[in-house]
């Protein structure tokens, strides 16, 4: 199954498009649904950003007085 990005922005759009509904959020506040969500984009771009660093060009001083 390929799932093309253009299609992958659509369902994103969807999804948000969806959860600002106020039928949905009053269907999620009858079903009791917890409201705890995470938005983990920030942390995988910052996981990637540290991945792409290359440790092996830095040197490490040790000062010993």
């Amino acid at each position: 199954m390929n799932t093309t990005i253009e299609r992958l922005i659509e369902i994103e759009q969807e999804r948000d498009q969806t959860q600002r509904d106020p039928k949905f959020q009053e269907w999620m506040k009858k079903l009791n649904v917890s409201r705890m969500h995470v938005d983990r984009k920030g942390l995988i771009q910052a996981k990637d950003i540290m991945n792409q660093y290359d440790y092996s060009k830095h040197t490490y001083r040790i000062n010993i007085s």
